[in-house]
């Protein structure tokens, strides 16, 4: 180890033009007069009937489950409706069926 060690020195970058505080500003801004964007509002209310939506979904579905007086119908229903809805479907798990297999699943469902 000929050289010492030296320590780098951070670079320090110039202040943009909107760092700058005037002493018109302050490091902790009053919101007692901040006004929401009115699409933010929307979108917030939007966001929530959503969250909404599906919790009486889901509680709706839970009802169904437990009303059904089989355990197999129950576990049918959760199946069917909740399963795409919690986790979506791969693209790569999904059967597609040409016209003629669709005509021959629905004869034997009919049965």
């Amino acid at each position: 180890m000929s050289e010492p060690m030296q320590l780098k020195k951070k670079e320090v970058l110039p202040k943009l033009p909107c760092e700058f505080l005037t002493p018109n500003d302050s490091k902790d801004p009053s919101y007692t007069n901040l006004e929401v964007p009115y699409r933010v509002i929307c979108r917030q209310r939007y966001q929530k009937a959503g969250t909404q939506q599906r919790l009486q979904f889901l509680r709706e579905i839970r009802r169904q489950e437990i009303s059904q007086s089989k355990a197999l119908s129950g576990v049918r229903i959760h199946r069917v409706f909740l399963n795409p809805v919690l986790v979506p479907a791969n693209p790569v798990e999904i059967v597609k069926l040409t016209p003629k297999q669709k005509f021959k699943l629905e004869q034997l469902l009919n049965e």
